[in-house]
């Protein structure tokens, strides 16, 4: 006779899809100050099955510049990485949208690192640990 076991299933199901629900709306900032004169944010989105994970930088004058997006992302025992750059032109009240993506799996899943390059000043903006 087998002993009685208890499926944990649907309970670890349960916590990752809460995992995922509380990481939906992460965003990460270089600064708390809204006032700064350049500032980035990095964020995770949950989707049925995936992250969207997108990159914007905000200025309170008038820039243009680049930025480099690196995106790690581990699942199943793998890990793969996702890069993206190009240019950018952000505006007092007009941020600009950097570079978007879905990816696969929970947004605790994904560790995001984003470059922002304006002129010899660089500013680097890193999605929170969940």
């Amino acid at each position: 006779m087998r002993p009685f076991t208890q499926s944990r299933g649907p309970a670890l199901f349960l916590g990752l899809a809460l995992a995922g629900f509380a990481a939906a709306a992460v965003t990460a900032q270089t600064t708390a100050d809204p006032a700064a004169p350049l500032r980035c944010e990095i964020t995770l989105e949950a989707l049925s099955g995936g992250t969207r994970i997108a990159g914007r930088v905000s200025a309170t004058h008038a820039v243009s510049g680049t930025y480099e997006m690196q995106i790690t992302s581990r699942m199943g025992g793998g890990r793969s990485s996702i890069s993206q750059s190009g240019d950018f032109t952000a505006r007092p009240g007009a941020p600009a949208d950097l570079g978007e993506t879905e990816m696969f799996g929970a947004p605790a899943a994904h560790t995001v690192e984003l470059q922002i390059h304006v002129g010899h000043q660089r500013l680097t903006c890193a999605e929170p640990a969940l």
